[in-house]
């Protein structure tokens, strides 16, 4: 069995892995003039929703945190202050490291999109 913490670093780490894969295919299509494909954008919907809960309940798990009565309906609704709070409360200042890493995923992700983009699709 994962260690209660270590769980709770995957997932984060994962979460990381798909912000960057999203922004850099998002920048990418935006950079392309395209269109997103219906299925790419359904699928980070859903796959950021399930990950932001998983990794919500590997955070309680670790803090001894009472769980929520349903995790995905308080993500979906109030994430932009729940997240932060409940990082702050349960962690400290600390908890506020795996904020600043899933928003260095997206601006680096950002910064990959440029410069694929300059490297293969400039030239046309």
């Amino acid at each position: 069995m994962i260690a209660e913490g270590k769980s709770s670093l995957i997932m984060l780490g994962l979460l990381v892995v798909l912000t960057f894969v999203y922004h850099t295919g998002q920048a990418i299509y935006v950079l392309l003039h395209v269109d997103p494909s219906p299925t790419f954008e359904f699928l980070h919907l859903v796959a950021l929703s399930c990950g932001v809960v998983w990794w919500l309940r590997a955070e309680a798990k670790s803090s001894g945190v009472k769980a929520l009565y349903c995790e995905g309906l308080l993500v979906t609704a109030g994430w932009l202050i729940i997240i932060p709070y409940h990082l702050l409360k349960t962690r400290g200042v600390k908890g506020l490291v795996p904020l600043f890493a899933l928003i260095g995923s997206l601006i680096a992700s950002q910064v990959v999109a440029a410069v694929v983009y300059a490297i293969f699709f400039a030239q046309y």
